[in-house]
């Protein structure tokens, strides 16, 4: 990677960034930092050892050397040429050649590096809180990276243990905030972080208990937290843990997706997210089905008739087709000179509309009723309907087909 693009690299990420607003806090140096550790661990340093990487441009001397296992050691400026005896060989002279080379390939990483992420650190915070480091005639170029990080790292807010005595009792209540356990999990060893930053160490011991604690209140897992408590005092570790619930929760995630629901925060892991409805939307629903029911009472109504209606014209087609019956057989006998049949006598001759109940009536469909239809027996009742109506006494029915 060439120095220039070292340094459209750090530009880039530095214009992405949202400027820390006041006082950075540990939390706004946290956030520094993984903007800036991947950036500086991609940038190819140290080939000639491979022993040390870029981030001890900013990481802590300390942390640095329990990870590296040595202090991140400055490199010096390379001289322009390699130092090769006249006399050497070509194949010494070739190998000096080479780590020179390299030599000045780090040099120049290292270089544009430093001044790429001062810059970064510079835009990033308030000058107000670096100021003191500025000189007065070279200002900032003299300060390096290292310098900067510590002077930020010294002066920021929320460190002081006086500010964390707290957070133990607040990372009891991050399960009901986290999405799932895998951010539980990295809730829980941030914060562990930022206790050892404070000094405030916090073993994985107390990170277990607080998470069993938090799992065994909720109930989301019983089956697996069954299983955890079954096993053996010295199984119970927070490495363990973790493997353990990260399953259960994948687990559980796929139950819920064959159910159609989803992931919500760890405290609603067992529910389905469900919209609520308005009492605007009720008040909708109630005048839909007032609507339904009146169209469903008026369309049976209207059956209802239909049906009367259809019984009573069939009736009278069945007079006509006995009608067409006898006046075709009269005339084939007087076609064939016999004299006509006796028409029927009016004794034997069946009234009209037989099948109706001259004396009937019904409370719902009035006067034109058939034979065994009554307010009592009616089938077809409308709102209101009164079963001891009758024709003598109609109890403020209906007056449909009344004889004039």
């Amino acid at each position: 990677m060439t120095p220039e693009e070292i340094t459209a690299l750090f530009a880039t990420a530095a214009a992405s960034l949202t400027p820390i607003a006041g006082q950075p806090t540990d939390d706004d140096l946290t956030r520094l930092r993984d903007v800036l550790y991947p950036l500086l661990l991609d940038i190819p340093y140290d080939e000639t050892e491979g022993g040390h990487n870029l981030i001890g441009l900013i990481e802590p001397t300390a942390s640095y050397t329990e990870r590296w296992g040595a202090p991140f050691p400055i490199p010096a400026r390379p001289p322009a040429y390699p130092a090769i005896a006249d006399d050497a060989s070509a194949v010494v002279r070739a190998r000096s050649e080479a780590t020179h080379a390299i030599l000045v390939r780090d040099y120049a990483s290292y270089d544009a590096a430093e001044r790429a992420v001062a810059k970064f650190l510079r835009e990033a915070v308030d000058e107000i809180w670096y100021r003191d480091l500025r000189h007065p005639q070279s200002y900032y170029v003299t300060v390096t990276t290292q310098q900067l990080m510590t002077h930020l790292n010294a002066n920021c807010g929320g460190l002081h243990p006086s500010d964390l005595v707290s957070l133990p009792t607040t990372m009891m209540g991050y399960y009901a905030i986290a999405e799932g356990i895998p951010e539980y999990i990295n809730m829980l060893e941030e914060a562990q972080r930022k206790l050892a930053r404070a000094q405030l160490q916090m073993p994985d011991a107390q990170l277990l208990a607080i998470a069993s604690t938090a799992i065994l209140a909720s109930d989301h897992f019983p089956r697996p937290t069954d299983e955890w408590e079954a096993l053996p005092p010295a199984n119970k570790t927070w490495a363990a843990w973790k493997t353990h619930y990260r399953a259960a929760h994948i687990a559980r995630k796929r139950q819920l997706l064959a159910a159609g629901a989803h992931m919500g925060s760890a405290n609603a892991v067992m529910e389905i997210d469900e919209d609520p409805i308005t009492a605007d939307t009720f008040a909708r629903l109630d005048g839909y089905l007032d609507n339904l029911a009146a169209a469903a009472t008026t369309e049976r109504t209207t059956l209802t008739q239909l049906i009367e209606n259809n019984a009573t014209l069939t009736a009278s087609v069945a007079s006509l087709t006995a009608s067409v019956a006898a006046l075709t057989t009269a005339f084939t006998l007087l076609g064939n000179g016999a004299p006509p049949p006796q028409a029927a006598t009016p004794a034997t001759r069946r009234p009209p509309h037989a099948s109706l109940d001259p004396t009937g009536y019904c409370w719902t469909h009035g006067y034109r009723v058939k034979r065994g239809h009554s307010s009592a027996t009616c089938t077809n009742k409308k709102e209101g309907h009164k079963d001891n109506a009758t024709r003598a006494n109609i109890m403020g029915g209906s007056t449909t087909n009344k004889p004039t």
